[in-house]
């Protein structure tokens, strides 16, 4: 209910505006009647005041205060009766209040407050009654909706019949879910990354539209509203409305908070079917990853629903959050339970979401605090290695960079039968756990690398150390931090190749910096890096450094 409404009763009809007549739109929720000296304190926002002044006649100052905390405070309006304690409204509080847009409203005499109290909320209390049953009926609709198997298509369509504008509903990865019938899709999606940016820069949050501008002529949608579907303080998914303005009318703002309410719920029911069908599937891969099931047969029966194929050969990847690593040398903070929890979920989404683009059969599980994921390929050669290690750096960049999580790989040789599975996996974690104990982070490791460490602890530790202080000479153990510098810098040059803008890139300094240093590493070593003995020697060397210092 707004001012306006208040004066249209009849214990208000002789009331007159004398200040703030542009606010007269303001909403009333509750009125309060008081005239205690200290009233401010017992004010909230959207309350509208009526008083004789009692307490502060004759102290045009104290009634200027009252004003100013008022419309501080965001009350609806302030009603004085006056030709009782104060004859008339001072001037300058008149003028106080249209400076801060506050409405003041003269009341007459010939009712009293209590009078106009009463007629004054009982007509909220009405308003409130009909948008309760508005409510109710509306809650009713959608959740008839839900129970009789409509999902998000049909709550979207009877939201759509409500609001009238174009429709989209967004999970909390930004996948559509629904959308109404009368949305042009390649408008849509010419804005889709638009409102994807929007919704990951913007902050997104309570139960509130925000409205978006798009001014961009390929699109025929200039404006849309992005309102936040949560559940138990969970960003669950968005409702666009595309319209250059919604009403704030009670029963359009109703419709889309119901609306939300029940899509809410929808989406918790999905939730708890999806952790189910996780749970089922974790179990039952981490029978398979620790040998329980030795039955080819039944590997094949139970792993058809998700989609084992005994046609193809697989590889095994196993990764981790780095910060909560245990194979991991480094302490890091403790975190809590809920907070990790909610990051792995996040990783888990986004795994599953970035494998599905990049792979046509690929199987995401977890293993305790392991993520674990098997790729089939109908042939499994060298080049396709080097895509796959292409393609998981590819994933591991981009949720560093969605997240700010830094996760690392280890990925296993090929095989070729199922019983195989175990000892595929048990590779991937070796390798995952070699990269960790080199003190490495965001890093990919194939199991291969694991079989050389293996090879090279087979040589007495002695000879490993000649055989490095020989080849590095006066950088094997640097003591200060510019042959530090070198070391890493050669290190680093080495495993890209001998490629200087690499190395530059990767260790965020000038390129000429890398020249200096790797021309100071030659002199020293009285070598030339261009000659592939040199260069293979000084790979090995450095490749066994974490094998004779830890």
């Amino acid at each position: 209910m707004q001012i306006t409404d208040i004066l249209e009763l009849p214990s208000f009809k002789d009331a007159t505006v004398v200040a703030g007549k542009n606010k007269l739109t303001n909403t009333v929720q509750s009125i309060n009647l008081m005239d205690a000296p200290d009233i401010i304190n017992f004010l909230t926002n959207d309350q509208l005041l009526l008083t004789t002044a009692y307490s502060i006649k004759n102290n045009t100052s104290a009634l200027m205060e009252l004003v100013n905390q008022m419309a501080e405070q965001g009350c609806a309006g302030l009603g004085l009766k006056t030709k009782r304690f104060i004859e008339e409204i001072p001037k300058e509080v008149i003028k106080r209040a249209n400076e801060l847009n506050f409405p003041i409203v003269e009341l007459p005499l010939n009712y009293s407050l209590g009078e106009m109290l009463n007629e004054a909320l009982g007509c909220i209390l009405n308003e409130r009654t009909h948008e309760l049953n508005y409510a109710l009926n509306i809650h009713r609709k959608f959740t008839n909706i839900v129970i009789s198997g409509g999902g998000f298509s049909k709550i979207i369509d009877s939201l759509h019949a409500i609001l009238d504008y174009p429709i989209i509903l967004l999970n909390n990865r930004l996948d559509i879910m629904a959308f109404s019938n009368d949305i042009d899709k390649e408008s849509f999606f010419n804005i889709y990354w638009y409102i994807h940016e929007t919704i990951h820069q913007e902050e997104i949050s309570g139960l509130k539209a925000f409205h978006i501008p798009y001014q961009k002529r390929e699109s025929i949608y200039k404006d849309f509203f992005i309102f936040p579907i949560h559940t138990t303080n969970k960003q669950k998914g968005y409702i666009i409305i595309f319209s250059s303005c919604i009403s704030k009318e009670t029963p359009f703002t109703l419709a889309l908070e119901q609306a939300a309410n029940v899509i809410s719920f929808e989406f918790m029911k999905l939730k708890a079917i999806e952790q189910h069908s996780r749970r089922l599937k974790n179990e039952f891969f981490t029978n398979l990853v620790e040998g329980s099931i030795v039955s080819e047969d039944e590997i094949i029966n139970r792993g058809k629903e998700y989609h084992l194929n005994k046609q193809l050969q697989y590889i095994c990847l196993t990764c981790k959050l780095d910060d909560t690593s245990d194979f991991h040398l480094d302490t890091y903070p403790l975190q809590s339970e809920k907070k990790l929890t909610n990051k792995r979920e996040r990783i888990y989404e986004l795994l599953e979401s970035l494998l599905s683009i990049q792979y046509d059969n690929s199987i995401l599980f977890t293993k305790g605090d392991l993520f674990a994921i098997l790729i089939g390929f109908d042939f499994y050669n060298d080049n396709i290695e080097k895509k796959v290690l292409h393609s998981i750096r590819e994933i591991q960049q981009e949720i560093l960079q969605s997240t700010d999580i830094s996760i690392s790989f280890g990925i296993s040789n090929y095989i070729e039968s199922f019983l195989e599975i175990p000892t595929a996996f048990q590779e991937a974690v070796d390798a995952l756990r070699t990269g960790y104990g080199e003190n490495k982070t965001n890093f990919i490791k194939t199991y291969h690398i694991k079989e050389l460490t293996e090879l090279f602890k087979t040589i007495p530790t002695l000879k490993l150390k000649e055989f490095y202080k020989s080849s590095l000479q006066e950088l094997a153990y640097p003591e200060d931090k510019e042959k530090e510098d070198l070391v890493q810098t050669l290190a680093i040059y080495l495993n890209n190749n001998c490629q200087i803008a690499e190395t530059s890139k990767m260790m965020f300094i000038h390129r000429n910096t890398v020249i200096y240093r790797i021309k100071k590493c030659e002199k020293i070593l009285g070598m030339d890096f261009k000659g592939q003995d040199d260069t293979l020697r000084l790979r090995i060397a450095l490749f066994i450094q974490s094998l004779i210092t830890n």
